[in-house]
């Protein structure tokens, strides 16, 4: 069976995720709910923005958030 990389980072990885960038994708998912309260009118990919303009947001997210600007993604299926 051929290892799976990370798409960012070419770790080695069980999805297309390594495992750091995987828990800041499934973070990134879980935070979305609670910043579209706080916004109300709070699209994906202004989120995701805003997420990379945070000084306060590690390098993990802001280079998952990047991605998923980058390929026009939306919430990603993770295979464990």
């Amino acid at each position: 069976m051929k290892e799976k990389v990370c798409e960012i980072c070419k770790r080695v990885g069980k999805g297309i995720f390594c495992e750091y960038h995987a828990k800041a994708y499934y973070n990134i998912i879980e935070q979305y709910k609670y910043w579209k309260e706080a916004y109300e009118e709070l699209t994906w990919e202004e989120y995701l923005t805003k997420l990379i303009e945070n000084p306060e947001n590690g390098k993990w997210v802001k280079e998952v958030a990047k991605y998923l600007i980058s390929k026009k993604m939306g919430r990603v299926v993770y295979d464990d």
